[in-house]
């Protein structure tokens, strides 16, 4: 190939010119010009390339002029124990936070009451295999949660699968124990933890003590944790030879003013956008400030109860995008109420809007907190301060108490019976049980900030499944949200949901015409959002994908059972197959079962249901069950009215091969996977091993699909 110069000719013309018999020089002199040719052209392509890590110079300069570098972490478990003199790890897998809570908790009350130097570790930080090297001399902990069909956290994967095929007994000096978190309701109760433990043990390792698990079937995960908790230490002191102490709050965090930062320096309750970017989350989006188009009640008499329709606007943000059957996570805003509450028992009512830094005292220990920010945003928008509290934090409040009698009022409620006692008929919060010892303004002064951001969680999501189609309204997401209070035993008292009271506030602001403040339930909220974010009647949201889709073929028989707001994602679905129908497609058969409570009052989309029913002229059909109906003779569950209809859900299942979709509450998903086996063993003579290796099947290839909560 010819090489062209910069002046316009080839370099091959160039020698073709030369006169017979030039001299090396000549050819010397055609080389040099060929080559410098070359380097010209390819000039930012092979050579003088930008560095694209040439940013890397100005980022943490501090970092080269004496400040503290970052050290390269090792994934090998048994460096790390040795590098910090710890006696003890304990691994976590952890969806929700919960498990990782439990966890450094764990981690604590190890030092503070046994003195050992405790890890908490996130599973997937270190190699799997390197957990063979831990000697005798070492203990290990696995707190461990199951969620879906008996499936693993996110960061548990990699440590799942090496248990699952690591061979011979590498364990042999590994010493254990092992707490679960799951929910009875679910078929595969804890059977994550159950996995592990039956693969350690086989593996070699030796446990130490029965293994714990929690079940919030019945909202019981905390006290199941203390009281294995418990047990734990006990084992410690009377079988391990190791000495218990009283404890003693050690900070891991430091929390201080800082009136140096400027207004632009701080975080003021935007969300982070760590769950878009954290290991194991990379199907979440970014978190957005989205326009509220429209709202609209949904039950007939909104008197005592309400479920809500939302629709969310997505044009101003291009790059966020969502598919049928996707969730949207809504981040929440705590009520005032409760946000003056605990300023003014700790005696901060003058200073929320007082710049804070937040920073870690253990290497060990990450700050989940934005930081530098307000008391404002951190009890406002980052805390979940409105969490009820629990009997450990209230032992560990004893040693905080401003008097004896304070300490006296608080000391009987550390016993499991007189907790629950107290608790049975009242909405404890943190806030409201210091404003219960004393109606003094700054009487808990003396109680650690830091103590407070370890203890109350970190702010979460709350994720809706979108009620609306993509290939439909593919720039507007659609929510269906039941306003939810958890009714106790006291006189008119509840737990008022966080994020659905929320969003109910926000649709009153919204038909008031009135965003700045604006009530739920006898709760205000500040709607305006941190920074004047939300003005305009906006949320904070991300889009989460999911794997509860439609099949890919629009004719593909579908079966749908829903109670409550679990139609959401059926009425995203029946949208999206009316438009296949409309652009000519073929559609398949479609059966819904849909239970509320009555049809008076509960049974939402009423007319949009009526309406598809005679679009797709029998292809869909709905069976709807009211557990509160007027007569008492037509009061079903939607599992009684799956039964009734057996011979057509055994057909569509087995002969049509019908992708099969549940959501709803955990409960009911148990109840309706049971009564479908039992007619499926029934109709087929199938054994309850065929019916299993049936469904399993059906799972594995995604036609057996649940999007449930407990």
């Amino acid at each position: 190939m010819a090489i062209e110069l910069a002046f316009g000719f080839s370099f091959n013309n160039v020698l073709t010119r030369l006169p017979y018999g030039a001299g090396l020089e000549d050819l010397a002199m055609m080389a040099i010009l060929g080559a410098a040719s070359t380097a010209y052209m390819s000039r930012g392509r092979l050579w003088d390339k930008p560095d694209p890590y040439h940013y890397k110079w100005f980022e943490r300069p501090q970092e080269q002029m004496g400040g503290k570098a970052r050290a390269q972490q090792t994934r090998n478990i048994m460096e790390k124990l040795e590098e910090t003199g710890a006696d003890l790890v304990i691994f976590w897998g952890s969806q929700s936070g919960t498990a990782e809570r439990m966890a450094s908790r764990l981690a604590k009350e190890f030092h503070q009451r046994l003195g050992l130097k405790s890890l908490s570790i996130d599973a997937s930080d270190y190699e799997p295999s390197s957990i063979a090297q831990i000697p005798a001399t070492k203990i290990c902990v696995f707190i461990a949660s199951t969620f879906g069909e008996g499936d693993p956290s996110d960061n548990l994967h990699s440590f799942w699968e090496w248990i699952h095929t690591a061979s011979d007994k590498c364990l042999s000096n590994l010493r254990y124990m092992a707490f679960g978190l799951g929910n009875s309701y679910y078929k595969h109760y804890n059977e994550v933890i159950k996995v592990v433990v039956e693969r350690l043990n086989a593996l070699g390792a030796q446990a130490l003590m029965a293994t714990g698990m929690a079940d919030d079937a019945k909202g019981e995960t905390e006290e199941h944790f203390l009281e294995w908790k418990e047990r734990v230490i006990h084992t410690f002191s009377t079988k391990l030879g190791y000495t218990e102490r009283d404890p003693v709050y050690e900070p891991s965090l430091k929390v201080f003013d800082d009136e140096s930062l400027e207004p632009i320096d701080l975080h003021h309750g935007v969300p982070s956008n760590n769950a878009a970017s954290s290991k194991g989350n990379t199907g979440m989006s970014a978190v957005y400030s989205l326009p509220v188009k429209t709202t609209r009640e949904l039950f007939q008499d909104s008197e005592h109860r309400n479920c809500i329709h939302i629709e969310v606007d997505l044009n101003e943000h291009p790059e966020l995008r969502y598919k049928t059957g996707d969730h949207l996570g809504v981040w929440p805003i705590n009520p005032d109420i409760e946000v003056g509450r605990l300023l003014h028992v700790l005696g901060l009512t003058e200073r929320p809007r007082v710049p804070i830094t937040i920073l870690s005292l253990d290497d060990d220990v990450k700050v989940k907190i934005p930081t530098p920010t307000t008391l404002e945003a951190l009890l406002g928008h980052y805390l979940e301060i409105c969490a009820p509290i629990s009997r450990g934090t209230i032992a560990s409040l004893l040693q905080f108490a401003p008097t004896r009698a304070i300490k006296d009022f608080l000391a009987p409620l550390t016993d499991k019976r007189k907790f629950a006692n107290f608790t049975g008929s009242r909405y404890i919060n943190l806030g409201r049980l210091l404003e219960l010892t004393t109606k003094e303004e700054g009487v808990w002064s003396a109680l650690p900030l830091s103590f407070i951001v370890e203890t109350l969680p970190v702010m979460q999501p709350r994720y809706y499944s979108i009620s609306s189609s993509s290939a439909v309204t593919p720039r507007t997401a659609a929510l269906t949200v039941v306003i939810s209070d958890t009714v106790l035993n006291g006189p008119a008292e509840r737990i008022p949901g966080l994020s659905t009271n929320y969003l109910l506030a926000l649709k009153t602001s919204l038909a008031r015409d009135d965003d700045s403040k604006s009530r739920g339930r006898n709760l205000d909220y500040s709607l305006n959002g941190p920074e004047d974010s939300l003005v305009g009647g906006r949320i904070h949201a991300h889009v989460r994908n999911s794997n509860f889709k439609l099949p890919v073929s629009a004719s593909h028989p579908i079966i749908m059972i829903a109670a409550g707001t679990g139609i959401a994602p059926f009425r995203a679905f029946l949208q999206e197959r009316e438009r296949m129908q409309a652009m000519g497609k073929e559609v398949g058969t479609m059966l819904l079962f849909f239970g509320c409570r009555n049809p008076h009052q509960d049974l939402i989309y009423a007319s949009e249901l009526a309406e598809l029913q005679k679009q797709f002229s029998g292809i869909f059909r709905l069976v709807v069950a009211f557990s509160r109906a007027d007569d008492e003779r037509e009061r079903a569950y939607v599992q009684h009215r799956v039964a009734e209809h057996a011979e057509t859900v055994c057909k569509l299942l087995v002969d049509d091969n019908a992708n099969l979709y549940i959501c709803g509450s955990a409960a009911m998903a148990r109840d309706v996977s049971n009564t479908i086996n039992q007619e499926l063993c029934g109709r087929f003579q199938w054994t309850e091993e065929d019916c299993r290796g049936f469904a399993d099947k059906q799972k594995k290839f995604k036609r057996w699909q649940q999007d449930v909560w407990g």
